[in-house]
């Protein structure tokens, strides 16, 4: 793809700016990209910040769920201090978020150096059951994008939306989760794509949804902010700290570097109105390519379909190591993908693939980065209720970090994006770290020898604990389930 001449020449100032190291403005020369993944909740968030902080120029951010929470006003409070520094702040919001930014949104408008836009807009944003009964077809469809840009030369993008239990902030549920730094001429591919979405016809001005308010909801959104920032004086030393870290990191050229892609749905997938190549789900087909020695698959939500069963299951026959990490039951935050996904288990065991159920808490003997330096409590000390959250796909020497589900929804109703590297050492290590973690964190799914599916929950202590229904369900959440899996919605999920 070319550069636009915006992007080229944003590309040539702020790369020297981020990079200082020859070989590495040799290798963005060649077009390989630099990046850093993000496991860690807490420098996830920090790169955020860090983006934020160190832009010159401009800001785009386009989000499926932006909270009204601890870590929604942490970034909007940092995006408020980059517009008075100058910086062209564009915030893109999917309306499925809801009014509860509404009050800051009325604030922030007043700023000349903010524009905010929200996607695919209920039409009754007040009464949205109308918009369900009257317009389903339409509002279905969502903007999944999770994605910042700064100055049209560094992102990050992955499965976190802006919200406290995406980052270990939460008073009672985390998300397990995963999000890429990138930086690269595979910018100007993502550069393009916002601005597909920003300028799209489903993009509308806040103005055209909540009243513009007042000059002086700005300056109480200003003093609200100041008081957040001396009540939580603790989390800037951390913000701080990570900060700090990314930036000897960044421009010490302590990166990996691969061959990069950006995908992208278009805009046009909300309005029905793209051909099959269009779709990021072919995209990613056509780019990773079929496996040929292993397909490490981690999906949040995990339906695959009669077309995805046939896929899945002839892999192991051509000696194709396949593992699928998914939630289990009882982890999963939205039951009814769970009824659908388990009426595929048993053919895919019996196929070959292998299959884990991530638990429905992770073990922790710390305390998180949000209790120490806030000294709010995480309820359960020892164990905190989560739910996995990732979309990740490894296959052979390549691996997509993105906001796509293997899905119904994700393939053909919701826009989503991720970045696909090329990299067997990145490969590697996601499939030597499933090797070591997977017996800890999921259950591990297998038929007996009578053909009864099985769960195994591998103990500290070598001992291993064997179920013969989903962890954790009821007779009745097992007899919903199964009954919830005959109705003709898959496609919606």
């Amino acid at each position: 793809m070319n550069q636009s001449p915006v992007a080229e020449a944003q590309l040539k100032t702020n790369f020297s700016h981020w990079i200082q190291n020859s070989e590495a403005n040799t290798k963005l020369q060649q077009g390989e990209t630099a990046y850093l993944v993000l496991e860690d909740a807490f420098r996830s968030i920090a790169a955020r910040i860090f983006l934020i902080r160190h832009a010159k120029h401009n800001l785009d951010l386009q989000y499926y769920i932006w909270a009204d929470d601890f870590i929604g006003n942490l970034m909007l409070s940092e995006l408020l201090q980059a517009a008075d520094r100058g910086v062209k702040v564009r915030l893109l919001i999917d309306d499925q978020n809801g009014r509860q930014l509404d009050p800051q949104f009325r604030a922030l408008m007043q700023h000349p150096n903010i524009q905010i836009k929200l996607y695919n807009p209920y039409k009754f944003r007040t009464l949205r059951v109308f918009d369900y009964l009257f317009r389903a077809a339409k509002i279905n469809r969502r903007m999944h994008n999770k994605l910042i840009i700064a100055d049209g030369s560094i992102a990050v993008t992955g499965g976190r939306n802006i919200s406290g239990e995406y980052f270990d902030a939460s008073q009672s549920f985390q998300f397990t989760d995963t999000d890429v730094l990138f930086l690269g001429q595979v910018l100007d591919q993502a550069n393009h794509n916002f601005i597909a979405f920003w300028n799209h016809q489903l993009s509308a001005p806040i103005q055209d949804y909540i009243d513009s308010g007042a000059p002086q909801d700005l300056v109480q959104l200003r003093t609200d902010f100041e008081i957040y920032a001396q009540n939580n004086k603790q989390t800037e030393h951390k913000v701080e700290e990570e900060h700090e870290a990314l930036v000897d990191q960044i421009k010490n050229s302590q990166l990996y570097w691969a061959q990069a892609n950006f995908l992208a749905d278009s805009p046009d997938k909300t309005l029905d109105r793209v051909n099959e190549e269009q779709l990021l789900y072919t995209q990613l087909i056509n780019k990773m390519g079929k496996p040929q020695q292993e397909l490490d698959l981690i999906s949040a939500y995990f339906v695959p379909t009669k077309s995805g069963l046939d896929f899945l299951s002839q892999l192991p026959h051509n000696n194709v190591k396949v593992r699928v990490v998914t939630n289990a039951y009882v982890a999963n935050d939205v039951a009814l993908v769970h009824a659908f996904y388990q009426k595929y288990r048993y053919d895919l065991l019996k196929s070959g693939v292998k299959l884990y159920e991530f638990k429905p808490y992770i073990e922790r003997n710390d305390r998180t980065w949000y209790e120490v330096m806030t000294g709010n409590v995480i309820p359960a000390k020892v164990k905190s209720k989560s739910s996995l959250h990732t979309k990740l796909i490894n296959i052979d020497d390549k691996v997509f970090i993105g906001s796509f589900n293997f899905d119904p929804r994700s393939a053909f109703l919701n826009t989503e994006v991720g970045l696909l590297i090329q990299s067997d050492q990145l490969q590697e290590k996601i499939s030597t770290s499933l090797d070591q973690s997977l017996a800890k964190i999921a259950y591990e799914l297998q038929l007996n020898p009578q053909g009864e599916i099985i769960w195994l929950e591998h103990q500290h202590n070598g001992d291993v604990i064997e179920y013969t229904v989903d962890p954790g369900s009821t007779w009745f959440q097992r007899f919903i389930m199964h009954s919830v899996s005959y109705l003709p919605i898959e496609w919606m999920m």
